[in-house]
């Protein structure tokens, strides 16, 4: 598989034949083991935290070190850097749910970047190779951001880079696909869906090889809706930003995303005793960054709950892999003490309606669900509104969350809908529900 060979290359510069999962295991605790000295040596924050804390005798031990969270780097940022300002080449400073305005700021060196250009490549590589042509549907105005990191990932693996940036009209982008022969796509899910209706809709020559979803989580069933409009390969990418981008991608198999483990040690915990949980088992996904210069992360909490899947891929890695990430913590909506809604359930619902292109969710007075529906309508023959919403309904409904606060008036639902011959973007970013 391409990721191990790459990743062999990285460790033992080619001198095994087969990468083993053993091999992975000693090669983490001696990162890890470095990582503890090296940021005790550089770091008020973990010289402190660490006091009491020398050398592991195996990954059983990564329980001794405590938990990092987004509060550390809130209170705590310059006091996490191990490296002089001049050694930091990017900054990046991002918005926090809960706080007061505060932003968690995030440093990398040029070194700590050229590594998450090296895995764009390396991940890249299982969809497109030397020769095709992809087009990048993310942010790339910005010197070392998503965007352009991937472009320079691309040429080092000889993939003509198309930066277009965010989708904006659907007529420019499908032009620039077929101007370019463009033969795979790199972006958001719900962008990527949007455009793909859009092509089909307008019976565009348009043919792609591969697809990679990527900047937010997706659900299963927008993964099928996407398969279904572009009749492509589609494959899944999960990476935040605080570990440098890029964290772990699918393979042909599609059984979940192989994880970059040369760069990257993943736990997932119980969100209630932290007490590391065995694979299959949902919790809270940890991370730390085994080779960051700037900024290491030592058992970061993610924010996002999902599971590592259990067994060995049908590839024959023996990497670990991330499944789906099943929603994160720091947006979903309570309707009690037992149920709650998310994003991602919402979205795989909704978007099995034929031609919707976006949706707004929105939580109004904690007790009203509004949704609002942009449908693809390029004919302006929008005849079947309470049709529409009808359906919409029916889906949410399927939802058991939702279900239960219905039937026991401790939610309302109250849906609109836009038809549309054009992209509306309802959200700058991820994708969330907005709260009243």
């Amino acid at each position: 598989m391409i990721l191990d060979d790459w990743i062999n290359k990285k460790i033992f510069d080619n001198k095994k034949v087969k990468l083993t999962r053993e091999d992975l295991d000693n090669y983490q605790l001696e990162r890890l083991n470095y990582l503890i000295e090296y940021t005790k040596d550089n770091s008020p924050f973990y010289r402190r935290l660490y006091k009491d804390i020398d050398k592991l005798n195996s990954l059983d031990e990564l329980t001794k070190l405590p938990i990092t969270n987004k509060y550390d780097i809130l209170e705590c940022d310059k006091k996490m850097v191990c490296v002089s300002q001049s050694e930091i080449s990017r900054i990046v400073s991002l918005k926090t749910s809960g706080t007061t305005g505060k932003c968690k700021t995030i440093y990398f060196t040029e070194e700590d970047q050229d590594l998450t250009i090296d895995f764009f490549g390396a991940g890249i590589s299982l969809l497109a190779q030397k020769g095709d042509t992809m087009m990048i549907l993310l942010p790339c105005e910005r010197e070392n951001g998503v965007g352009d990191l991937i472009r320079k990932g691309l040429h080092n693996i000889e993939v003509k880079p198309v930066p277009y940036g965010l989708l904006d009209t659907f007529e420019r982008c499908a032009n620039s696909i077929i101007e370019n022969k463009v033969n795979s796509i790199v972006g958001m899910p719900v962008e990527i869906l949007a455009l793909g209706r859009y092509i089909k809709e307008k019976h565009l020559n348009i043919k792609l090889k591969s697809i990679l979803l990527s900047a937010d989580m997706v659900s299963r069933e927008i993964v099928e809706e996407i398969k279904e409009a572009y009749d492509c390969e589609v494959f899944n990418h999960f990476g935040i930003t605080e570990a440098g981008l890029g964290c772990a991608v699918e393979c042909s198999y599609h059984t979940g995303m192989h994880i970059r483990e040369n760069d990257i040690l993943m736990e997932v915990v119980d969100p209630v005793t932290k007490e590391p949980l065995e694979d299959g088992k949902v919790g809270k996904v940890l991370l730390t960054t085994l080779t960051r210069a700037a900024m290491p992360l030592i058992r970061y909490e993610t924010g996002d709950i999902g599971a590592l899947v259990p067994g060995t891929c049908s590839c024959g890695s023996p990497l670990k892999r991330l499944d789906y990430i099943d929603y994160r913590e720091a947006n979903v909506f309570y309707l009690d003490d037992d149920s709650f809604i998310n994003i991602k359930d919402l979205d795989g619902s909704l978007f099995k309606i034929k031609n919707l292109i976006n949706c707004r969710i929105e939580i109004q007075d904690k007790s009203k669900l509004n949704i609002k529906l942009a449908v693809l309508d390029l004919n302006n023959d929008n005849k079947d509104y309470d049709l529409l919403i009808s359906k919409a309904k029916e889906l949410l409904l399927n939802i058991e969350a939702i279900k239960k606060a219905v039937d026991t008036n401790q939610l309302d639902i109250d849906i609109e809908v836009e038809y549309t011959d054009k992209w509306i973007n309802y959200y700058m970013g991820k994708r969330k529900i907005i709260y009243d």
